[in-house]
């Protein structure tokens, strides 16, 4: 084996060498020996920088995305004593005792390599470098992929629709849009109906601040292919994101990708949103949800009618004969400002007509139109029917 040794600058760099590696992590690493450094890069067509080299020689071999950021990807696996490193071992380092700040991968008999400054990909020395030596941090052992909450319903079920294609409009599992998407998945899982686009989505939810972010909760995006918010997934666990691309399909991204970064916008929580049972006006009206459409002159399940479906719930959840119109209804009950609604009262919405809706809780109302049939929809975060707020009745039960 022959050995070039090169003084030079802070340290002592190795040229690339006839060693066999015995690990495949070391394999690929070498093969990219001599790529430029590139701040922000990932792939070799583009240069490395040290936690992006890490992410795609990882990638290569072992098949699953480590997170973008050194931070992140310090969080990995599990922390190895500096006596006990093996080949294959992530690096971490500080700058003159700072935050963590480069990676390396470990060769074995004192190597690592790792993207540089002023040579890129190349090997160096490590506890006999002064420089790497006295600027470690910790190293880690990394051989499975971050943890996804594979236990919390929302992901599971997300993820059961990776590799659906992208369709602008799509709200199906025979293609999504990325509202689409998170609507379909909420609506499934927990019987949480949320609005149809991401401007609307965004008015609907609890915010959360990004560091206390959970499994099943709702990133938002601006200013991605048109002004506003314009994209949005669910986050799974372990820095990553699910969410229908419009450059491939549902697929999982990190959080922490440049990108997603410069256009993030924040974080929402749909807990909330689940439409109670505890009413049985509310629960008789939810059962609905999806299932029946719209129909003139309709009154029954085979089909109904903005006043008929209103008649038709009450009627079964409480006994009560309310009128056949929606004008007649109105005349019902007594009057409820809008900030004293509870669940079970009537909302009336004035489009062409009066559209008569219950009220679920959360800004949430069930009604039914004529593109939808028995729906649900944010009179908070309707551009539509938000505007066309009428009056509030509650009818004696």
């Amino acid at each position: 084996m022959i050995i070039i040794i090169i003084a030079l600058g802070i340290g002592i760099f190795i040229s690339k060498t006839d060693f066999s590696p015995s690990d495949p992590l070391i394999e690929e690493a070498e093969k990219h020996i001599g790529i430029a450094h590139r701040e922000g890069g990932a792939f070799p067509e583009q240069g490395f920088d040290s936690s992006g080299f890490v992410q795609y020689v990882f990638n290569e071999v072992l098949g699953f995305m480590l997170p973008r950021t050194l931070d992140q990807q310090m969080e990995q696996g599990k922390e190895v004593n500096r006596e006990d490193i093996e080949e294959g071992d992530v690096l971490f380092f500080s700058k003159d005792g700072g935050s963590v700040s480069h990676s390396a991968i470990y060769m074995g008999d004192d190597r690592l390599i790792h993207p540089t400054v002023s040579k890129g990909v190349e090997v160096t020395h490590f506890n006999d470098n002064s420089y790497w030596s006295g600027n470690f941090i910790e190293a880690r052992r990394i051989s499975e992929p971050p943890d996804i909450a594979e236990d919390n319903d929302i992901v599971a079920v997300a993820q059961q629709y990776l590799d659906v294609p992208y369709e602008f409009g799509g709200e199906t599992p025979n293609g999504f849009d990325c509202s689409g998407f998170v609507q379909y998945v909420f609506d499934e899982v927990s019987d949480i109906y949320l609005p149809r686009t991401t401007d609307q989505q965004w008015q609907a939810g609890e915010e959360v601040n990004i560091e206390d972010i959970q499994p099943g909760d709702v990133l938002f995006y601006s200013d991605t292919y048109r002004e506003g918010i314009s994209h949005n997934g669910i986050y799974i666990g372990g820095g990553q994101f699910i969410h229908a691309s419009r450059t491939q399909e549902v697929t999982t991204s990190y959080v922490s990708e440049e990108y997603w970064q410069e256009k993030f916008t924040g974080v929402k929580r749909f807990n909330q949103l689940k439409v109670s049972s505890d009413d049985p006006v509310v629960s008789e009206a939810a059962r609905y949800i999806g299932e029946v459409p719209y129909q003139s002159g309709g009154t029954t399940r085979a089909g109904f009618d903005t006043a008929g479906f209103i008649q038709y719930v009450f009627r079964e959840a409480e006994g009560i004969q309310l009128p056949r119109t929606a004008d007649e209804q109105w005349e019902k009950g007594a009057h409820i400002d809008k900030e004293d609604l509870q669940p079970g009262d009537l909302v009336f919405l004035e489009a062409t007509h009066l559209n008569p809706a219950i009220y679920v809780g959360n800004h949430q109302v069930v009604h039914v139109t004529p593109d939808d049939g028995v729906t649900v929809t944010n009179i908070e975060a309707s551009n539509y029917w938000g505007p066309k707020f009428f009056g509030a009745k509650r009818v004696e039960k």
